[in-house]
């Protein structure tokens, strides 16, 4: 009986390998639904003051990340800005909100502001024309954030600058969104990032903190999120 047992044994193992090999495997590919949206667009903050972004939805997503822009808009010397995300489990009110991720300290020093003098700058620009560079502008290594505030806020962008010339012009990586009229200031302290928030969080917001600087400047955040709402 053992060896009959060892026979069967060995015989349905090798019919399994054999399947293995037969049948077609057919590869299972999890398209996902991607949603971008703006949550909240550029705004600004006055000093000493906290602010908070528009709250976001996160109930029925696998996944949510949080897209962060900002930049100073005066050339008041600044120790920092404090940037933290809240999440609630609970689908309103407000008493359930938890920090999550740690506390960001950003926009630390004084900015240098430029006019453009383009007259206007056009949409998809990579370079500008300035009257004088200096500050963050020749000093700070290149590929860092520079601002172009718009006389529109909501038309204002971040560009990643590469190159200047001195006291001539000032280029960046890629072509502007929007055009810009002559006199539109750059500002040369600006920081991007992303927050990955849990799995299971139903809401969550941008708390800006800026009287970690008491009298420090004033800036300007915008903030998109990222939503992956099925796997199809």
């Amino acid at each position: 009986m053992t060896k009959i047992r060892k026979y069967w044994t060995a015989w349905l193992l090798t019919v399994c390998c054999l399947l293995l090999f037969i049948i077609p495997h057919t590869p299972i590919y999890a398209a996902l639904t991607i949603d971008p949206e703006l949550v909240t667009d550029w705004t600004a903050v006055a000093q000493n003051t906290v602010a908070e972004s528009g709250v976001i939805t996160c109930s029925s997503n696998f996944l949510t990340t949080l897209h962060i822009q900002a930049f100073l808009d005066s050339t008041t010397a600044h120790t920092g800005t404090e940037f933290f995300v809240l999440v609630s489990s609970k689908d309103a009110g407000d008493e359930d909100w938890h920090e999550f991720g740690g506390r960001k300290v950003a926009l630390i020093g004084t900015a240098n502001t430029e006019p453009i003098t383009n007259n206007p700058l056009a949409a998809t620009s990579t370079t500008c024309t300035v009257a004088d560079t200096g500050g963050n502008y020749e000093t700070a290594p290149m590929a860092h954030w520079i601002a172009i505030e718009d006389g529109t806020l909501v038309n204002s962008e971040l560009v990643l600058q590469t190159a200047y010339v001195t006291d001539t012009s000032i280029s960046w990586l890629d072509g502007t969104t929007n055009a810009h009229a002559q006199t539109t200031p750059l500002f040369d302290i600006a920081d991007t990032w992303i927050v990955i928030l849990p799995l299971g969080t139903n809401r969550a917001k941008l708390i800006i903190n800026n009287t970690y600087d008491a009298d420090g400047s004033t800036l300007n955040y915008k903030i998109n999120d990222v939503e992956v709402t099925a796997l199809n």
